[in-house]
């Protein structure tokens, strides 16, 4: 998600050291690396664990066109619960827990924001729903507002992934430009070669999200363009 690539280097920021003590920065840096390292082995082995599940089950059966946000625990309930309901419980915590910490990092990362890119000042009271808001108000507006069924729901939510592996790049760039640059970074900056491997990922994440999108937009055309053809064809025959 493209504002924790923000938050990350944020916290950097968040402990208080020498900055003209190389060994301090070191340091720092250490920890900092064990931590984001952990956090992304962990969110990379829920995100397997999901997945494999999901194609084990239901790779290439006729449900699979239908599972989304809403059912997908009542299918792996029919799958593996035995008559069991834990299988729906763990699904939804495991909802709430992702809705939990999206919001929360998103929280987070606009206050960083607000107070260095903005340069907005507000008091933590008063920082903390201001940023908070932006991402529950959209949220309860379709909630309440828009047609959520299954399918609109999940919908939104392939959307909103589109929209993040667009804005990733806007991170990912400027960031790996930043940290290989002697100004910015003086004896920390990448090295040639782990500026070399740094460039090859970010490209693999170009080419992945390209695909993603041509996919994406190809596949939304045609539910476009299909109705309109057949309205066409209707207007004719009449």
């Amino acid at each position: 998600m493209p504002h924790n690539v923000f938050l990350h280097s944020a916290l950097v920021q968040s402990t208080e050291i020498d900055h003209n003590k190389k060994r301090c920065v070191q340091e720092a840096l250490k920890y900092y690396y064990i931590e984001s390292t952990i956090a992304l082995v962990v969110s990379f082995m829920i995100n397997l664990f999901v997945t494999t599940v999901f194609a084990r089950a239901f790779y290439g059966t006729k449900e699979a066109s239908s599972i989304g946000l809403v059912n997908g625990g009542e299918y792996l309930q029919e799958k593996y619960g035995g008559g069991l309901v834990l299988i729906l419980y763990i699904w939804a915590a495991g909802l709430l827990a992702a809705g939990q910490s999206s919001t929360i990092t998103g929280t987070y990362a606009g206050q960083f924001i607000m107070g260095g890119f903005l340069n907005l000042r507000l008091k933590k009271w008063l920082r903390a729903p201001t940023t908070r808001s932006c991402a529950i108000i959209p949220t309860m507006i379709v909630a309440l507002f828009f047609d959520t069924n299954e399918h609109s729901l999940d919908a939104v939510n392939e959307w909103l992934n589109v929209l993040q592996s667009i804005q990733i790049l806007f991170a990912l760039i400027p960031l790996l430009f930043l940290v290989s640059k002697k100004q910015v970074m003086g004896d920390f900056a990448f090295e040639p070669v782990l500026k070399t491997v740094a460039s090859l990922v970010v490209v693999l994440v170009m080419v992945i999200n390209g695909y993603v999108l041509v996919d994406f937009f190809a596949s939304e055309a045609f539910y476009l363009v299909v109705p309109y053809q057949l309205l066409l064809q209707l207007m004719w025959d009449s």
